[in-house]
């Protein structure tokens, strides 16, 4: 039986985050910039061909958002962050330009988050007759699990959860996340969710509602659920109900969106220019030897 083709859609951001953490600012490139994050999210791809040698591969990038699709439905939405420091933009250009050095796929837009050109990506490849592995660790991504043979992967971590380990992990199934997000809220992305509602309590009504429209339709029926406190998360769902189908529109990942090379294939055919990969790597001021590990891949 003929192979499955797999893509491996990666959620590029939170690696340069966490690379930018985790690595020592002194890592700089020849002007004396810090390039930690650099370093970090390129030791991290470099692990993901060692382990995988991925044949489809696609970097999804958080570009700044000029025009936010999610800003217009909520002007406040991500209000609560700071801006990004201007050495970690840099670093951001720079982990793009070595994606197109290394001739690996790369995407961002000033409308859609990294999470939308995933979901984009997924649901056009997977029509294609794809299994897809989503490389992230941000729960919101499991929403797109719903193939038989998807996975969400925290690389991290070593966490991999296909449709059944999200429903498992989480209490709902990977159809219900963005409904569950809506009712429970982000901190992270200031989205106000229903005071009271956590992510266990939102799955309970999950599990007996099928989305938030229809516990809307049923809000006087929650009391009458058999757990402790019902009648007060009723009264708390009542007062809040309002805030559900913007919060859905908010959490609920786009799987259409246009941007840049949006139908570019995600085949990996190898570095296509070695001067403009010597060239980005003498700028880094990398060493020889992590060169000729990632030419030799």
């Amino acid at each position: 039986m003929r192979m499955r083709k797999r893509a491996y859609l990666i959620d590029s951001s939170i690696y340069i985050f966490r690379a930018w953490h985790v690595f020592d600012d002194a890592i700089a490139d020849i002007h004396g910039n810090p390039t930690n994050a650099v370093y970090g999210f390129t030791e991290f791809l470099y692990q993901l061909f060692e382990q995988k040698q991925p044949e489809y591969i696609a970097c999804a990038f958080d570009a700044h958002q000029t025009n936010s699709y999610r800003c217009e439905i909520y002007p406040e939405y991500k209000a609560n962050r700071p801006p990004a420091p201007e050495e970690l933009i840099t670093q951001f250009r720079y982990c793009r330009e070595f994606c197109r050095a290394m001739g690996i796929p790369e995407f961002g837009s000033d409308r859609f988050e990294a999470d939308d050109i995933i979901g984009t990506l997924a649901t056009r490849l997977r029509n294609e007759g794809f299994d897809i592995t989503i490389v992230s660790a941000d729960k919101d991504l499991t929403q797109l699990v719903l193939g038989e043979h998807d996975a969400w992967w925290d690389f991290a971590r070593g966490n991999v959860l296909n449709h059944k380990g999200v429903e498992k992990h989480f209490g709902v199934r990977p159809e219900k996340i963005a409904d569950m997000l809506a009712l429970a809220g982000d901190k992270v992305d200031n989205i106000p969710g229903i005071p009271g509602v956590g992510y266990k309590m939102a799955s309970n009504l999950l599990q007996k509602y099928s989305d938030i429209e229809d516990i809307i339709e049923n809000i006087e029926n929650i009391s009458k659920m058999k757990f402790r406190g019902s009648a007060r998360i009723q009264n708390l769902v009542e007062e809040h109900q309002h805030l559900l189908p913007t919060n859905k529109r908010l959490t609920e990942i786009v799987t259409d969106a246009v941007f840049d090379n949006h139908d570019q294939h995600v085949r990996w055919q190898g570095i296509p220019d070695e001067d403009v990969f010597h060239e980005l790597f003498d700028q880094l001021n990398v060493s020889d030897q992590r060169r000729h590990r990632w030419l030799n891949i």
